[in-house]
């Protein structure tokens, strides 16, 4: 074959094949996940879109700001480390000052150094609750616990806070072994929902049970008695002040029929008691002069009450509740039953409450539109909660960069830059602080840095254990330095 033919040849097919990127386009997989490709029915052939060529002739430098923040982040406390007091001792920094709101810093609402000032007083009180609301990103007390800590070592206090019964996500805050007839019930699981007659879920958003549901009418005579139990330790795994807890709350309610309780410290009964019935939110409280090497509860009845949780906090100080919900967008709270959330956190108190939502919505964002109307839905919801706990303060975190596939090339999500932007306005407008995991990450098309370090799986969504104390340790780092500037 002649050259010319060859050369007609090769540039025919590379013609042909640059032709059929003019029917690829971008699809979101049913995982959520974006992909390119000429779909024909229910099927996709993955074939490069025409941005291809941009991609080529585009040079990309990597972003590396996680190199920068692993060589400026010279603490980072692990599990072993029982007292940094004096290293947390609040004092100014001449460098970094709330006035600037550079890249990765917290962003404050209307005048800063009073909004700083507030929330400063409320970390000083003889005690501060603290609720963190997440998503994956927190569950096993991931982030929460490593913050909690911190302040607990800055301002005192100890404890894990809210505990389910039945745990359903790996975590080593504290050792607790429920028997086997509990069931956990989440509003955030839309599924799961359903089966429940009523929405008052309460502060924590789950509750668990040692019985199947039975109607208020229904004639209990013929029931079986029930006998359920949970056993509590302090983990040896987990930071030292989360081991440190002499204030236990068994949160109940719904309890429509008798329930005894028997609580065990250290092998030895210490209470023989009934639960109150009359279908009302309640709280068990026992206070110990030192914390229990073990705590055992025995429960038995007919019909079990819904259980919230329980509460493991010190006398006082920092108490820090992690409340994860995994696959959520923050958008259920308006959803539950208001005079019941109301009055668990009448007795809860909190002083403030941290928001950590966002990423669940990024794979399925299409629109602008889209993207407002779950920004504007989020606040609501948290306005909502701040309805019933008008005295506390408000904070929203942002999701960190996400990645995607585009052409064969790792990039960012194309929404969440705009995500960032949005939720920022949205929250200062509305009285919310704000902190950018994004830029605190590093921006656009750092999550691959953070993969490549170790830092982040390789889902390029999740942080890893070091990732989560790093990204931890800014936000902490970021919120001791603005509250260095006030007195």
């Amino acid at each position: 074959m002649q050259p010319k033919k060859i050369l007609l040849f090769i540039v025919g097919v590379l013609v042909a094949l640059f032709t059929m990127t003019l029917f690829s386009s971008y699809h979101t997989t049913a995982k959520g996940m974006v992909r390119e490709g000429i779909v024909f029915g229910n099927a996709m052939l993955r074939y490069p879109t025409p941005d291809i060529l941009g991609m080529l002739f585009k040079e990309e430098e990597e972003n590396n700001k996680v190199d920068e923040l692993i060589k400026d982040t010279k603490t980072i406390v692990d599990e072993k480390t029982e007292n940094l007091a004096k290293k947390d001792t609040i004092v100014k920094d001449t460098v970094q000052t709330s006035e600037t709101n550079i890249e990765g810093k917290i962003y404050y609402p209307g005048n800063h150094t009073d909004y700083i000032r507030r929330l400063k007083e409320k970390l000083c009180q003889p005690t501060c609750q603290i609720v963190h609301y997440g998503d994956s990103q927190i569950e096993g007390d991931r982030i929460t616990g490593y913050v909690r800590n911190r302040l607990q070592l800055a301002y005192t206090g100890g404890g894990p806070g809210f505990i389910p019964i039945k745990v359903v996500y790996s975590q080593n805050s504290v050792d607790i072994i429920a028997s086997p007839n509990w069931t956990r019930y989440a509003f955030f699981d839309r599924k799961q929902r359903k089966t429940v007659a009523h929405d008052k879920y309460g502060l924590f958003s789950t509750f668990s049970r040692f019985t199947n549901y039975v109607s208020n009418t229904a004639d209990t005579t013929a029931l079986p008695v029930a006998k359920a139990s949970f056993t509590i330790k302090p983990s040896d795994k987990s930071y030292a002040r989360l081991r440190n807890y002499t204030r236990f709350g068994l949160h109940y309610g719904n309890a429509i029929a008798k329930v005894k309780i028997r609580v065990y410290q250290d092998g030895n009964i210490l209470r023989i008691d009934t639960l109150i019935s009359d279908g009302k939110y309640h709280n068990y409280k026992l206070n110990f002069a030192s914390t229990p090497k073990e705590l055992k509860v025995e429960l038995e009845g007919k019909i079990s009450p819904d259980f919230y949780g329980i509460t493991l906090d010190a006398s006082s100080g920092v108490r820090m509740d992690n409340v994860a919900m995994r696959g959520e967008a923050g958008r259920i709270f308006t959803r539950m039953n208001y005079e019941h959330f109301r009055q668990m956190s009448a007795d809860r108190k909190p002083d403030i409450f941290i928001f950590q939502y966002g990423g669940n919505t990024i794979p399925y964002m299409k629109t602008d539109q889209q993207l407002q109307e779950y920004v504007n839905a989020l606040i609501f919801n948290i306005k909502w909660v701040k309805r019933a706990n008008p005295n506390a303060m408000f904070m929203l975190l942002g999701p960190g960069d996400m990645t995607t596939s585009s052409n064969g090339q790792l990039i960012t999500y194309p929404f969440v830059p705009k995500m960032n932007k949005l939720m920022k306005e949205e929250a200062l407008k509305n009285g919310i602080a704000y902190f950018s995991i994004f830029e605190a990450m590093g921006g656009e098309n750092s999550m691959t840095a953070w993969v490549k370090k170790g830092m982040a799986v390789s889902d390029y969504v999740h942080f890893t254990p070091q990732g989560t104390k790093l990204i931890s340790e800014v936000f902490y780092q970021c919120l001791l330095n603005d509250l260095a500037t006030v007195q």
